[in-house]
């Protein structure tokens, strides 16, 4: 069996609460993604918080555990640290949830458990079933489904979706499509919504 090891630029690590500019320190994580080691590797923490620049100086995988050192070259504070967290959080924090997500009524949910798939016909005009992740509910559902009646957040097991899903870039930052009918079996709840006082989706 081939082994392969994938290239990285961000480190997520809660180990680090401060850091000293131009300081190095060591690391361990374990698997097989490797760090750029000639162009800077951004440094977060598990909640992508956007902490630091940082250059990697070694690593070395063994067993399926990275351990290296690596320099401080530039730390984030204030509205920059912000902006940049954002930015972090708008383009990969869906990557790490097992789950995406998808708007709906209660007829069409209950349709797609009768039939045992949900299909809508973006399929055919698009190709794909437009999906979400957690931080871009709120946008959705109140740029698309202040009308609909009964509203649900459908959760869906990434693991059990038969179709293919890629991940996309739309407004906000990359999405994820479902290009097939999505299998209702990976549906895993149908959460309802509605409206607050002031007549917006906050979720």
């Amino acid at each position: 069996m081939e082994f392969t090891a994938e290239i990285n630029s961000i480190f997520r690590s809660d180990n680090y609460p401060e850091l000293i500019l131009g300081k190095i320190y060591s690391f361990e994580k374990k698997g097989s993604r490797i760090f750029f080691d000639s162009i800077p590797v951004w440094l977060t923490r598990n909640d992508w918080t956007a902490q630091a620049e940082i250059s990697i100086i070694s690593q070395t995988l063994e067993n399926n555990t990275l351990k290296g050192t690596f320099r401080v070259d530039y730390i984030y504070q204030g509205s920059e640290q912000l902006t940049v967290t954002q930015m972090f959080m708008r383009m990969y924090s869906g990557l790490s949830d097992p789950y995406i997500y998808l708007l709906s009524s209660q007829k069409e949910y209950d349709h797609a458990v009768n039939q045992g798939k949900l299909a809508r016909d973006s399929i055919k005009t698009e190709g794909f079933i437009h999906a979400s992740p957690k931080n871009q509910l709120t946008r959705i559902a109140n740029k698309y489904y202040k009308e609909t009646i009964n509203p649900l957040i459908l959760v869906v097991d990434k693991s059990k979706i038969t179709a293919e899903v890629k991940w996309e870039p739309a407004t906000g930052g990359l999405y994820p499509h479902i290009y097939g009918v999505l299998n209702t079996e990976a549906i895993i709840e149908a959460k309802t919504i509605a409206l607050n006082k002031s007549g917006e989706f906050l979720l």
